[in-house]
């Protein structure tokens, strides 16, 4: 996976998390990026390890 096609998935993904709820605070935006990253580069992870 390209670089740029891992940042589009974590921003696609990150989108939707944001849509979940209608008010953020700073910390909750923190934390649903920082969770968004984590699944997004999991799933990359997984996709890497089931083609080897």
């Amino acid at each position: 996976m390209k670089t740029s096609e891992l940042l589009k998935a974590i921003d696609e993904a990150f989108e939707e998390k944001l849509e979940e709820k209608t008010g953020w605070g700073r910390n909750e935006i923190k934390a649903a990026y920082r969770s968004v990253v984590t699944e997004v580069l999991m799933a990359v992870a997984d996709t890497t390890i089931e083609n080897d």
